[in-house]
């Protein structure tokens, strides 16, 4: 079985965690991340799933960073970091991909990049 190297754990701050394991959707997203309908169902799952806790509702910083206004993360970096999570320096961000489906990451992933402008 052929395997690729695929970059699991990419945190939002850069830090890169390779291991092997067949590609997946990480590089396509299975929708497209301009379209409004799609940023504004992203959102809602976003302020349902990510607010309590960590990055505030709307992507305003609580406990964890600040999402409004970060042009410095690709949407294939947010995707791997939402679905695998993270854990850099005491800081635990806990992977998605078990409690929500591909088209919903890649949903709260078109959220975030709508954050950029604000």
């Amino acid at each position: 079985m052929k395997t690729k190297i695929l970059i699991l754990g990419i945190a939002l701050t850069g830090t890169i965690t390779v291991s092997s394991r067949a590609a997946d959707s990480h590089d396509n997203p299975s929708i497209n991340l301009k379209d409004p309908v799609q940023v504004l169902e992203g959102r809602t799952i976003y302020n349902r799933t990510c607010t309590a806790y960590c990055h505030g509702r709307d992507g305003l910083q609580e406990r964890a960073p600040s999402l409004r206004g970060r042009d410095d993360l690709s949407p294939e970096q947010i995707h791997a970091t939402i679905s695998n999570g993270k854990r850099v320096a005491g800081q635990i961000m806990p992977a998605w991909k078990d409690q929500l489906n591909d088209q919903q990451i890649w949903q709260i992933t078109a959220f975030i990049l709508s954050l950029r402008e604000q």
